[in-house]
């Protein structure tokens, strides 16, 4: 059972099983219609929309959430990323110059020493895109981050508290980055959760992982 599942009674796992269901057949439709790579990652940035979209219906409702600018304790945790949003994430830092690409691999190079076989529990370390307390690749973080929230910052300040969150919001959002997930496995292309720096750093040395990747390979073990 996941903590999901654990959340919801019988009905509403029914319902939720079911939403996520819809998207998956949604998002196969269009990623077998566009037989591509390139489309197969850009098509991930519709589903963070989605995501973003949630949070920001939420709040216009009138949830009051506790994230502000400046405020990074959820980019020390593991985050991790899908497979699309790691090539769609490597493809916008491949734009940087090429000193500061080198000094971004030379970063990632040290982070994935550091998280190599932590556990989610120990992995306390800084992401290794974060600047200042500021993301340097916002527009293009992955759903994972998107979905992230809180009621109260001071909760997140504490190691191993629980973050008050809000049910609908997560649930309405992992609808989303599930069923576009098991889409992409429909069509044969890997969509598994992975540390975002580990994973970044490959995609970014192997000029071979993309297409290995749409031709079905698992590319990432992190």
């Amino acid at each position: 059972m996941s903590a999901t599942d654990a959340l919801l009674s019988p009905e509403e796992q029914a319902g939720y099983y079911a939403a996520v269901e819809k998207v998956q057949n949604s998002v196969a439709s269009q990623l077998s219609a566009n037989p591509s790579k390139t489309f197969a990652i850009t098509f991930v940035s519709n589903v963070q929309r989605s995501v973003d979209m949630v949070s920001q219906q939420a709040i216009s409702q009138g949830e009051q959430f506790d994230c502000k600018v400046g405020c990074s304790h959820c980019c020390h945790v593991r985050v991790e990323a899908i497979e699309p949003e790691i090539f769609q994430i490597a493809h916008e830092l491949n734009k940087l110059p090429s000193v500061e690409l080198a000094s971004l691999i030379e970063r990632l190079q040290k982070h994935a020493i550091l998280a190599k076989d932590l556990s989610v529990q120990d992995h306390r370390i800084p992401c290794p895109l974060l600047k200042d307390n500021l993301c340097s690749i916002y527009p293009v973080r992955p759903a994972a981050c998107r979905k992230v929230h809180s009621y109260d910052v001071e909760k997140c300040k504490t190691r191993g508290s629980e973050i008050p969150e809000s049910l609908e919001v997560i649930l309405k959002s992992e609808t989303l980055m599930k069923g576009a997930a098991e889409a992409y496995r429909q069509v044969n292309l890997p969509a598994s959760g992975h540390e975002l720096g580990q994973a970044l750093l490959l995609s970014l040395t192997d000029e071979t992982a993309e297409a290995r990747w749409y031709g079905g390979e698992m590319v990432f073990d992190t």
